[in-house]
Formats: C-alpha cells, structure tokens, sequence
C-alpha cells in the first residue's frame, strides 16, 4: 500500500507554499517535469495533473510489462510517452502504476532527496515508524529480520522469492514495514492528526473517480477512488482501505473511520495473503459491527474465486480464439527469418527462437507442423529473470503466447504481420488487458 504514502507526501508538498511554492493539486506534472513526463497526447500532457495522476483518471492503463526491462524509475516515467491511451484523461478509472512512478519522480525532484528519505523524514519519523523501509538494503543493513516471500509455482510447490527487489517501483510499491508500525500510520489517519493538513486528508481520503458504478456485492454503493484509497459502504459503515501486492508477499489496510477502527493485514505469499485478507478482516468487521453470522458474506468463497483466477480457465483459448479454422491454417511465416530481436520504445525488447526447451510447458498448441516458439527479455530484471514466454500457432498469422511468471500464467491472443517475402515485420500481442479486450496490441518491430 506504498500509494497512500506517496499521495500523503505530495499533500504535505501542496501544503508547503514556501518551499514548493509551484506544487498544487492541480498543477499539471508536465510543468514540473517538462523532459520527463510526456504523453502520446500534446492537449493530455499539458493538462494531467497531479489529482489525475494520483485518482487513475489518466487515460493510459497498466502497462506493467514496461517494469520487465532493467531501467530506472526515469526511464520507466520517460517510456510513457511511447505507451497508448485506452480512455479520453478524466473519463475512466484506470488502475496504472506507472503513474505513482511518475508521483515518485516527481517527489524526488522538486524535493532534491531519494523518495525513501523523504518520507522518512516527512512521513515515518514523526510517526515514529522506525521499521519502515522502502528499500531492501536499507533494512538488511538495519539488521532488520525481513521475511521471506514465497509463491506457488506451477507444479503447487511453495517457492521462496529468495526477497526479490527492485528499485524501479519504488511509490507503487517496494515499502518494507512491520504490523506495528503500520498501525501508527493507521491511527494517524483515523485520528486525521499531524503531520497531515485537515485539507490534506480531505483530498487524500475524499473521492475523485468511479472505480465500479454499480454496487459490487456485498457493498451498498459506487466503489470510489481517492488518492492511494478505496472507499465503499458495507452494513451501512464507510470502509476506506487498499491492497499491496508485490512478488511474495502481500497486504492489506482497512479503516472504518466513524468507529476509529481499523486494521493491517501483511503476509508473505501474495496471491494467498490477498484471498485471504478479505475473509480475516471482514471477519473482524463483522463482529465489530455486530452482524449475525447468517447475514456475513461468504468471503472464503470470494477468495477461493481470486486465488483460481490466477490459473488457466479450461476454456481460455475459446475465450481468446471463438473460432479456429478445422484443420488450422498453415502459417506463411518462413520460419528462418522468424527468429531475432523485436524492439519497442518502451515495452521490453525481445528475441524469438524456435529452440525451445522444458517439457512442463503449459500448453502443447494446435498445429503441431508448426514449431512452437519462445521469448526471452533481452535486458531483464530480477522480476523478469525466471519469466517465462511461450507462443504456440493457432492458425494463419494468429498465435497463443502463455507467459508465466511467479508462478500464475496469463495468456495473449498474438499476430504476426508478414512481408512479401515471408518473413516477420511486426510482433503484435495481447499484453495489456484493456487493449487486449478492445481488440488491440503492443507492437514490437523486428530488427534483424
């Protein structure tokens, strides 16, 4: 839940008219980092601000693949320029990471200090946080006892992460912390006290996008966005909260401001430690709010749903290809010009091969005259080292790629756009879920 903290650093940058006397919540970011934060749009990136940014009211989706490439928190702002719109700016809530890069950068800029420092010195000294971290080398030199993370791999072996980190993320995510400090930064907010502005809160914990228009059961209204913040009504009681998740590990914070309640839920596998966060806190929830056991939703049904949500339907090719060919088209590809590096500005760069090797590949293809091939990242980070990417051909020009990383597979219609003579000039896939559902693809060009 690093967001919440990076949201309340900018409000205490807003707050302070003598030092950033140019930082407002409605200053565009372009204008405090005019060569960094560009947008595909001139009208977008003269007018997203600060609030745009922080409420996913952006326009641009995930786009989390652009974390895959070894770079820097720089250059992942700088990449967004390349990276397409999937909404008109202030039209859709549109959860993006990539944002909170920017939000990071931007802090550390006008601020002349590392993010970590700042919040520490702004943020977790006067709460007196002091098992609050924000990189791994700076709790392991603190001699602190940092958890290992762990995750389920394909074969349902319990993995460790052996504490993966990167320090790209940093702001939408990478915060190191303990229970206890966390409860500190909890009571903060429930008691709305220093070091934040009672306008500070107002804008961090009021609502600024639609997340879901219709009630999602068992809330009462709209899902809302703050800033780092959810909001719903549950058994007539306003729930603020937000999850964390972050390769082995994962998290949860949810307050009931009215009652001067809340609670922090950490946990060291992701995918488990969400299923599960919703079923403990609720549990408690309940029992505050005096609900009958017959009236408590069944959350260990909507956990047991997350949790297979992150595996393969058995129906995932005819959801992503309703229509296949019988016998498949054979494809025109002329398969040895196929292999080589696809590039993108801002996606990672790729190399094909059809030597492909491991025998526990999720899926077999189609058209078994057609060799299957794999990708590999060329310039990986530790997030991305052990990833794997798999294409299979479907029919004609259309592929399957499963990639597989921490243990959970996602799978992305593919195309190939072919020249006259057969070979590969473009690489199109499915990659980012909102482009993907309109039809649309990241494309990587092929450089021989």
């Amino acid at each position: 839940t690093t967001k919440a903290f990076v949201s309340a650093a900018i409000s205490l940058l807003v707050d302070d008219d003598i030092n950033f006397p140019a930082v407002h919540w409605d200053t565009p970011v372009h204008t405090l980092l005019p060569a960094d934060f560009v947008l595909n749009d001139p009208w977008a990136t003269s007018q997203m601000t600060i609030i745009d940014i922080l409420s996913h009211r952006s326009g641009i989706p995930r786009h989390d693949w652009v974390w895959l490439a070894n770079i820097t928190l720089q250059e992942a702002v700088q990449s967004i320029r390349y990276l397409p719109f999937t909404a008109s700016p202030r039209s859709e809530w549109q959860y993006c990471n990539l944002m909170y890069s920017a939000a990071s950068h931007l802090i550390e800029t006008v601020t002349n200090q590392s993010l970590e420092s700042f919040l520490r010195d702004s943020i977790w000294s006067p709460l007196n946080m002091t098992e609050t971290y924000l990189s791994l080398n700076e709790a392991q030199y603190a001699q602190r006892d940092v958890s290992q993370g762990f995750y389920v791999n394909q074969n349902g072996r319990i993995t460790s992460t052996d504490r993966v980190f990167i320090k790209t993320i940093r702001g939408a995510g990478n915060i190191l912390s303990s229970v206890s400090d966390y409860a500190k930064w909890a009571s903060a907010i429930l008691k709305r006290g220093p070091p934040f502005s009672e306008s500070g809160y107002a804008t961090l914990l009021g609502s600024h996008s639609i997340v879901s228009r219709n009630p999602i059961e068992p809330f009462q209204t709209s899902t809302l966005y703050g800033l780092g913040w959810m909001s719903q009504v549950y058994k007539g009681e306003v729930i603020v909260s937000h999850e964390g998740s972050q390769f082995g590990y994962g998290a949860c914070v949810m307050l009931l401001p009215k009652r001067n309640f809340g609670l922090v839920l950490l946990g060291n596998n992701m995918n488990g430690v969400n299923a599960a966060a919703n079923l403990l806190a609720y549990h408690l929830i309940d029992k505050e709010l005096g609900v009958a056991p017959e009236n408590q939703y069944d959350w260990a049904a909507r956990g047991d749903a997350l949790i297979n949500d992150t595996q393969l339907s058995d129906d995932f090719l005819s959801k992503l290809y309703p229509k296949i060919p019988c016998p498949p088209l054979p494809s025109p590809l002329n398969f040895s010009t196929l292999g080589g590096s696809y590039v993108h500005p801002a996606y990672p760069d790729l190399v094909l091969t059809s030597n492909c090797t491991g025998e526990d590949r999720i899926y077999k293809g189609l058209n078994r005259t057609t060799p299957d091939l794999c990708a590999s990242i060329v310039d990986y980070n530790e997030y991305s080292r052990d990833m794997t990417i798999d294409l299979f051909h479907i029919t004609g020009t259309h592929w399957l790629q499963i990639a597989v990383r921490w243990g959970v597979p996602g799978a992305a219609r593919v195309e190939f756009l072919v020249s006259p003579d057969s070979s590969a000039r473009w690489l199109g896939i499915g990659i980012e879920p909102s482009m993907a559902e309109r039809g649309e693809k990241i494309w990587w060009k092929h450089v021989l």
